[in-house]
């Protein structure tokens, strides 16, 4: 871990303002990047903010709310919670009557948890599809109302894929008519009020998706200094998070972020199937499931021992051999166009796993950690270019203004852009049995955080998209065919064209084939280096410091300098404090 310098720059606001004749201008507070502020967007209006600003009061200390998870299969489904020590009678049950009279008992496992808690665990098997169930647990030894869950149809199904909801990272803004920061109490109060709207806008597309898939960060406190796996400084935001009325019926099933990785608070809240101790930090390890015609395979790459996780998805798929589809779920985005993609232990990362994906016949990997949005070409044969390969410690200083931009920059810039990895260059539409992988990066699904696309679009970007406005994806599975659309939450508009991979029998067999022939034994990079010696290692966390974008400047830089050039810097400004860094 490193300490960067934290720099401060100023931009002449009123000018800009002006410039653009007193219309709306997204500006920040002085110690965060773009956000959402809940009350200014649609869904707060007709006194929906004010109804949750009141149920917020008692949301916020309820740390027992239920997480339901997706089981091993679509025949079941799993579920996480916590208990007050000493609550009585702690039982669950699910039957298909509303009223509960069919309902049988599940087997309950109880931990210890954080402080004053216990996590509860509980799976319902032998679920049938297209079939209405009910659930019930006890607080306090009361029962609760039964809530429902329809079991979906797994050979046409959709799932809801959003990106970091990071619940309480707004927490350095300032609000409309405040000039103090909002702190984490008011700032999981507005991510989670976006939060759950976002939830409800995709099922308002979807009202029958089977699940949500969420690629990271689902809140934002964790003490990097205190790796006590019990901390129980994010309880609020895990309390926010889980508040979306949505979610009682709908299971997440979640990826380890950074923000994440640095607790087991994660692990006692989410039930994840098939879990495992490869891949493990603290919030758990890698697992996966399979729904229909497809494999989830979900990494904790906040560990970068990937000989573990080439060894899990290895498992995976020889257990899950006869499904058509393999979609791969990781946090950090190794093929994004924000300001992470390329930091070099984001480029190693992506150079380890490529071979293994490839190998295995993985057809989509998606990702999130940039908070913007971005899908690329079919790639394939990514391969890492030592010789203009930069350590860490260099690009931090490029970015720092330390050293001057010059070829051994550029040439690492244009080495990871993958030009020659881009197999299949359709930018819309479909494609038919390609070869290739299909790598997309979710935008940030709440708006707590949003960060810039760096100025120049990578050669294995096929389309990108960031106007500082909550995101989701809705997935379309069916044996042959894998759709994916994305909407803005504001307009509900797409903001990418449709695009969808068609797949043929032949194709199957081929894949197949493959199968049986493969044997991967070797992975290649400097990070693989590092899992060879057995070792596990965590992702690096860096300062949470500004960084100047990869090529070009930013849009502030450019104002500060049109400023400078007339003369009319004197007009009042803002400080904007850019945090760019693997730690956000």
């Amino acid at each position: 871990m490193r300490n960067l310098k934290t720099r401060k720059r100023l931009i002449a606001f009123a000018l800009v303002t002006a410039m653009l004749g007193g219309g709306a201008v997204n500006t920040f507070a002085a110690s965060n990047d773009a956000w959402t502020e809940a009350t200014q967007t649609e869904a707060a209006k007709n006194g929906a903010w004010e109804q949750w600003c009141n149920e917020w009061e008692n949301i916020k200390n309820d740390w027992t709310q239920m997480s339901l998870t997706p089981g091993k299969n679509e025949t079941e489904l799993n579920f996480g919670w916590y208990s007050k020590i000493g609550d009585a009678q702690l039982k669950i049950k699910i039957g298909q009557k509303a009223d509960l009279s069919d309902a049988k008992e599940l087997k309950v496992t109880t931990t210890s948890a954080v402080e004053g808690h216990e996590s509860n665990k509980a799976i319902a098997k032998d679920l049938k599809p297209n079939s209405t169930y009910y659930y019930s647990y006890t607080k306090n030894g009361v029962w609760t109302e039964a809530i429902s869950y329809k079991a979906q149809n797994p050979q046409q199904f959709s799932f809801i894929y959003v990106g970091d909801p990071q619940i309480g990272s707004s927490s350095g803004n300032a609000a409309t008519g405040s000039e103090e920061e909002q702190g984490q109490d008011l700032a999981t109060r507005n991510d989670s009020f976006n939060w759950s709207n976002t939830i409800n806008s995709a099922l308002a597309i979807r009202p029958n998706a089977s699940f949500v898939l969420s690629a990271g960060d689902q809140i934002q406190t964790r003490d990097k200094k205190n790796k006590d796996p019990l901390y129980t400084g994010n309880e609020i935001e895990y309390a926010g998070y889980l508040s979306a009325d949505a979610l009682k019926s709908l299971p997440v099933a979640t990826t380890v972020g950074n923000h994440d990785a640095l607790s087991s608070n994660y692990t006692y809240h989410f039930n994840n199937p098939n879990a495992s101790d490869l891949g493990f930090t603290h919030a758990g390890g890698d697992y996966y499931f399979s729904y229909g015609e497809a494999l989830f395979i979900n990494l904790n790459t906040n560990n970068l021992n990937v000989a573990e996780h080439q060894a899990f998805i290895e498992q995976a798929v020889k257990e899950s051999s006869d499904t058509s589809w393999r979609i791969v779920t990781l946090h950090q985005d190794i093929y994004g166009s924000g300001e992470h993609s390329n930091e070099p232990e984001i480029v190693n990362l992506r150079y380890s796993l490529i071979p293994i994906f490839e190998a295995n016949n993985i057809d989509v990997v998606l990702t999130g950690h940039d908070h913007t949005y971005s899908r690329t070409f079919l790639l394939e044969g990514g391969k890492l270019d030592q010789s203009t390969m930069i350590t860490e410690d260099e690009f931090d200083a490029y970015f720092e203004g330390e050293v001057a931009i010059d070829d051994k920059y550029t040439n690492y810039l244009a080495s990871v852009e993958d030009a020659k990895a881009v197999n299949v260059t359709n930018a819309s539409g479909e494609v038919v049995d390609p070869q290739g992988i299909l790598y997309m990066t979710a935008n940030s699904s709440t708006g707590s955080k949003y960060y810039g696309l760096v100025e120049k679009q990578q050669a294995y970007v096929a389309a990108r998209w960031q106007e500082n406005v909550p995101t989701f994806s809705i997935v379309d599975i069916t044996k042959d065919r894998f759709t994916i659309d994305t909407y803005r939450t504001d307009t509900m508009e797409k903001i990418d064209n449709t695009f969808s991979i068609v797949k043929t029998q032949a194709s199957k067999k081929a894949i197949a084939t493959d199968n049986k022939a493969n044997n991967v034994s070797t992975v290649s990079g400097t990070v693989a280096e590092t899992a060879a010696a057995g070792n596990e290692v965590i992702f690096v966390e860096k300062a949470e410091d500004e960084k100047l974008p990869q090529t070009g400047y930013r849009v502030s830089d450019l104002l500060l300098s049109l400023v400078s050039i007339l003369g009319i810097g004197a007009l009042g400004v803002i400080f904007v404090n850019k945090k760019k860094s693997v730690s956000k």
